[in-house]
Formats: C-alpha cells, sequence, structure tokens
C-alpha cells in the first residue's frame, strides 16, 4: 500500500503525462488531491499541466463519473 505523502509527491513531482502520474492520480483521495494542488501552487515551478490533470479529476469526481 502507497502512503498518502506518495501519492502527493508523485502528483507534486512526475509529469501529467507519465502513467505513474496517472495511476496516482487515480488512487489518491479527494483530500491528497487537493494537498497536491496546495503545493504545486505554492512553489515557483511550471506545475500548470499537473494542476490542471489534478483539477479535472476532482471535478470528475464531482460529477460522479
Amino acid at each position: 500500500m502507497v502512503g498518502t505523502r506518495d501519492y502527493v509527491s508523485s502528483l507534486c513531482q512526475l509529469p501529467a503525462t507519465d502513467g505513474n502520474f496517472e495511476s496516482a492520480l487515480k488512487s489518491a483521495s479527494i483530500v491528497e488531491i487537493q494537498r497536491a494542488i496546495f503545493e504545486m501552487r505554492n512553489r515557483n515551478g511550471k506545475d500548470k499541466g499537473r494542476i490542471a490533470a489534478c483539477e479535472r479529476e476532482l471535478k470528475r469526481r464531482e460529477n460522479g463519473r
């Protein structure tokens, strides 16, 4: 079992097109995704693609898909 910090780290570090990123995104809880978004927004990196992917996943879950 992967720990919470591992999902957040994966979402914050891997390219959004990476299969491991996509797997972490599907397995992470809503809170973990929100935490990753928070961390990415509060650093000076190029995280637009990762943030967008996380936000799409949250919206997908919100709509029940």
